[in-house]
């Protein structure tokens, strides 16, 4: 095989010429032919009320999550087991919430005034 040289050897013109000027007009003249596109603008309020709702919504389900396990925790309790276990709360807060119908469903329910207690009564303390 021959041997080719870059530098001496005579040059094949290839029949292709670039018009003159043309890559620094290239680029103005593509753009001029594209459509013009509008901007596309993403407003900061969209994108706050995204995130305001998952703060709410978190906030909200955290807040039902709590209700329901503390409505769980308290229907296992009988009422009686928790004011003795309840320490925040005195008898005086317990005297101010019932009424007289109340009091009066407590001493029938443990049969304060039964007819022999009153008999003992009677017939020891007066």
């Amino acid at each position: 095989m021959k041997q080719f040289d870059l530098n001496n050897d005579p040059k094949i013109d290839s029949g292709f010429r670039v018009p003159e000027n043309y890559f620094e007009q290239f680029e103005a003249k593509i753009m001029s032919q594209l459509p013009e596109r509008e901007v596309k603008v993403i407003s900061l309020f969209k994108t706050r009320k995204f995130w305001f709702s998952s703060v709410a919504a978190v906030f909200v389900i955290g807040l039902f999550i709590t209700m329901y396990l503390n409505n769980t925790k308290t229907e296992d309790i009988s009422t009686e087991d928790y004011l003795a276990y309840e320490t925040s709360i005195t008898t005086e807060d317990i005297i101010e919430h019932l009424s007289d119908d109340d009091i009066t469903m407590i001493e029938k329910s443990l049969e304060l005034y039964d007819q022999e207690t009153e008999n003992y009564a009677k017939d020891y303390l007066y």
